[in-house]
């Protein structure tokens, strides 16, 4: 958690591009070596992993993948703003899935699809409207992903996406004092929240007019 009031350093010192996570991902695919882990990404990631690590796991969701990817990767999202609401300094994953690898080739092809993406949210992003104090901002976007969190596990299509990207939106926010971001992912996150509503009562609906 970040204790001061002042955005979440995303990056080392030197040129602020080297900074942005998108750059921190595309280095970390530039090894000699034959797998990353996902402790190779956490190592990377440094002081940042909170913040990085949401908007990672999150914008996997807002590429095209396999079926059954929310589930996987929605439930890091979970860990990760159930810790963040409670106060904790450094994200912390279970031992077997800090050694969980995948192959470098298929690292860069993720990452490729990501990039693009990542590089237009971090252009946009800077200071700007912030409302409230960090400390308090905080638990304010942890208690919004963790319920955006469960909704991108669910394995129904078209139900992850919104979720996904408004918690994107709320940790880019977050890690710039950006009001703005905040606001457009606090908006999305409602519109996810109306949207599953919705399915779930025309579905229960279904289920009453089928079965009753």
């Amino acid at each position: 958690m970040n204790t001061g009031e002042k955005p979440y350093d995303w990056g080392p010192s030197g040129d602020p591009a080297e900074r942005r996570l998108s750059s921190v991902l595309v280095q970390l695919g530039e090894t000699d070596a034959d797998r990353i882990s996902f402790d190779d990404i956490l190592s990377a990631l440094s002081e940042r992993s909170f913040g990085a690590l949401l908007i990672l796991f999150a914008a996997l969701n807002l590429v095209p993948l396999p079926p059954g990817s929310s589930t996987i990767f929605g439930i890091p999202l979970i860990l990760l703003s159930s810790q963040l609401l409670i106060g904790m300094e450094n994200p912390w994953f279970p031992a077997f899935l800090r050694r969980k690898s995948v192959s470098t080739e298929t690292y860069r092809r993720f990452v490729g699809k990501l990039e693009p993406l990542l590089i237009r949210f971090e252009r946009l992003a800077r200071p700007r409207y912030w409302p409230l104090p960090q400390s308090v901002m905080e638990r304010i976007v942890s208690v919004v992903a963790l319920l955006m969190s469960f909704l991108v596990v669910l394995p129904v299509p078209l139900v992850n996406q919104l979720p996904a990207l408004s918690i994107v939106l709320l940790s880019i926010g977050l890690g710039e004092q950006d009001g703005v971001w905040l606001g457009t992912g606090l908006l999305v996150a409602a519109l996810a929240a109306g949207f599953a509503i919705g399915l779930a009562a025309s579905v229960g609906f279904a289920a009453l007019h089928i079965f009753g």
